[in-house]
């Protein structure tokens, strides 16, 4: 028999660095997320606007909230068990208007299953002629999980045509995904085997495209061989893809995570932000984000101006809780809530990071306004969290209308810092505004006591908005007043001293400064006439951010605020150690595509001294790979970056394959990339049945950039 050998011969790995480019447990699971479930509006069904009651084949349904400090929240449960479909639909009066701008948000509960989940959940908007039937439709078998109960299925080994594939998704539609599952397979076992749309680029990931385009299918085919009988199967096209490298499981983690989604109708784009509130408290935090472009005439070719909007979901073999909480149901309310904190002992507002006084008194003023809307914002339920070391004195709520009365509220109904009232008055064009105003006192207090934010929310059936109150200190009475008079921050050249002066006052006799860098307490400093100076030497600032946290403490133990300085030592990115060539393993062609493994022992190792909690991402580009003798053939193939969640190409351009947070407590900030890969992961080169023998050589070029991409 002939054989066929490709040996890919020597590398040569060039190095670029800048700066700017530098079951029970189902139930339990379940038990869980309805224990936590963050705040929602009520799925009333006297006067629905959403519904679960869609399909004979969906397994959604709504349950109770069981976490105390959110009441009235209903969760919809699309998926609870194995190989299930579920969809929770707008009704006619709830419908999504194209023609204005638009915010969804919601929670969602993608189950505890990590990288073994198989399905995951959508946010669709649609104008199938099904209505509140749309479904992934082939055959009367169980909807396949990677659809994610919106996408074609692709089932069918002769099926060669992605408008076919196309015509089994739900029509006229645009889907966010949050997949959890990772549908990787490729050649022979992928075909017929609906688990392939994820190519070899996708691990669990969130992503948007167009279910019912043919152009979002990418046709693969397996060749057989034997008289030309082939075999189909489809990956899919991803946009706006959000993934986590490093945290395949950032999806089905066992947590709620919040998703906001805003309609620029004038764009004709939808923003989304994922993780953008913190599921405990409710806070605000960055979260990721992207945005798409939805082209109204692919939703609504009849022209009306709106589509249909929801949620779907599936699981696969092992049983997937897909939850989803809503905030609001889009237009038919607009409205949100703020929240001012004054000082009325020091006549001035509380802001975040702000202090008062043992004793002082606060009054905390939530308001909730009404922008606009299709109905008035009614039956609100305010429940509020207040701050913790403040005692409520009084409590009303007033209407911007000066004809409604004052509504009174008990301070006893206050049980555990917790408040749950429902407004009297409905919010609406004539009756816009709604104040809701606790007056109270602040514990006294020994020592500086941090107070934590907390988040109140005020929930109906068509809207929920939520506020955060702002993080303070209390101080005890000696009321210290620490100052830094010197740089801060601060920056130094490696190898430098330096000295923090200050103030503290008042200037009370045996006071002194006790200073904490980087976490280690050093000796306290005295300070004299209301003045100290802290001297540092080089030793003791570490290379990158150094923090120097100061308190002024009397005799009597009573202490300031914190005031952190900031001393950024100067220190670098940069490459510790690469391999200046390197080989892949001789391998024997077989007519099949396959990945050839490393030989011999790459390094590649990456030194970071600038400091705790900087970022970087590694990046690799290629060549492509030409064979050394006569016929100069370029290999049909190219290396790829492999980990156990997916297969990055590594094309010309460059491509991002690794990112890292840098703690300086482990290996002083250095990580060995490739001592992390195994036989089977790392750097291998993919090679295709149409590449030609011969020894090939390319170029691989790693760069570093001081940001996540």
């Amino acid at each position: 028999m002939f054989k066929r050998w490709l040996s890919a011969g020597w590398l040569l790995l060039a190095i670029c660095l800048g700066s700017a480019p530098i079951v029970a447990r189902a139930d339990s699971d379940l038990d869980h997320a309805l224990a936590t479930a963050p705040q929602g509006i009520v799925l009333d069904k006297t006067n629905a606007f959403v519904t679960t009651e869609t399909t004979k084949k969906s397994s959604a349904t709504v349950m109770d909230g069981k976490n105390e400090a959110t009441p009235g929240t209903d969760v919809a449960a699309l998926t609870s068990g194995t190989h299930q479909f579920g969809s929770l639909w707008s009704l006619d009066a709830g419908s999504f208007s194209l023609y204005h701008d638009q915010t969804i948000s919601a929670w969602l509960y993608l189950g505890d299953q990590g990288v073994k989940s198989a399905g995951g959940v959508a946010f669709v908007l649609q104008n199938d002629w099904r209505g509140i039937g749309a479904m992934p439709v082939k055959s009367k078998d169980a909807i396949p999980a990677e659809t994610v109960g919106v996408w074609g299925i692709d089932n069918d080994r002769h099926q060669s045509q992605p408008k076919a594939l196309a015509e089994t998704a739900i029509q006229n539609s645009w889907a966010l995904e949050f997949d959890t599952g990772y549908n990787g397979d490729w050649g022979k076992s992928a075909v017929g085997q609906a688990n392939a749309f994820d190519g070899a680029e996708h691990g669990p990931h969130i992503g948007n495209n167009f279910p019912a385009d043919p152009r979002t299918y990418t046709q693969r085919v397996f060749d057989k061989g034997l008289l030309n009988h082939k075999h189909y199967y489809f990956n899919m096209v991803h946009h706006g893809v959000i993934e986590d490298v490093n945290h395949p499981d950032f999806l089905a983690n066992g947590q709620w995570h919040h998703v906001t989604l805003k309609w620029d109708y004038r764009a004709e784009t939808l923003s989304y932000a994922f993780d953008d509130r913190n599921p405990i408290t409710g806070e605000r935090q960055p979260g990721r984000h992207d945005e798409a472009r939805v082209f109204p005439f692919m939703l609504d070719p009849h022209k009306t101006g709106e589509v249909r909007w929801g949620f779907t979901a599936t699981s696969g073999s092992q049983a997937e809780n897909n939850l989803v909480i809503l905030e609001n149901v889009p237009g038919l309310v607009s409205a949100n809530a703020d929240l001012t904190a004054t000082n009325l002992s020091q006549a001035r507002e509380l802001t975040t990071n702000g202090q008062v006084l043992g004793g002082d008194r606060l009054q905390l003023d939530y308001q909730l306004k009404y922008v606009d809307g299709r109905q008035p914002w009614q039956n609100i339920l305010a429940n509020l969290a207040l701050p913790t070391a403040f005692t409520p004195e009084a409590i009303t709520i007033t209407y911007q209308d000066a004809h409604l009365p004052p509504q009174t509220v008990s301070v006893r109904d206050v049980k555990d810092h917790r408040l749950s009232v429902r407004l009297r008055e409905a919010l609406n064009t004539a009756n816009r505004q709604a104040t809701v105003r606790v007056v109270g006192q602040v514990d006294t207090v020994t020592a500086c006591t941090p107070v934590a934010p907390v988040t109140s929310t005020f929930t109906s059936t068509t809207q929920t908005c939520a506020v955060d109150s702002p993080k303070y200190f209390i101080n005890p009475h000696a009321d210290l007043d620490l100052k830094v008079t010197s740089d801060n921050p601060a920056k130094l050249a490696a190898g430098t001293a330096t000295t923090v002066t200050g103030t503290v006052s008042p200037a009370l006799t045996g006071l002194r400064v006790k200073p904490v860098l980087n976490g280690q307490a050093l000796p306290d400093v005295p300070v004299k006439d209301g003045q100290f100076t802290l001297p540092l030497t080089a030793k003791q600032l570490q290379g990158g951010t150094n923090n120097l946290v100061l308190r002024a403490v009397t005799a009597m133990g009573d202490e300031s605020a914190p005031v952190t300085v900031t001393l950024a030592v100067a220190g670098e990115l940069k490459f510790s150690t690469v391999s200046p060539q390197e080989n892949f393993q001789a391998t024997r062609l077989t007519g099949q595509s396959q990945l050839v493994k490393r030989a011999g022992q790459w390094q590649l190792a990456v030194r970071d001294t600038r400091g705790t909690g900087e970022r970087w991402t590694l990046t690799a580009a290629a060549t492509p790979f030409i064979a050394k003798d006569a016929h100069g053939a370029q290999l049909v193939g190219q290396p790829v970056y492999v980990t156990d969640y997916q297969r990055i190409p590594i094309l010309t351009t460059p491509t991002a394959v690794y990112s890292h947070v840098t703690d300086d407590s482990v290996a002083d900030g250095e990580v060995d990339v490739a001592g992390g890969w195994r036989d089977d992961t790392g750097v291998l080169l993919h090679v295709q049945s149409a590449s030609l023998s011969g020894q090939y050589q390319g170029t691989i070029t790693w760069a570093l950039t001081d940001a996540p991409q």
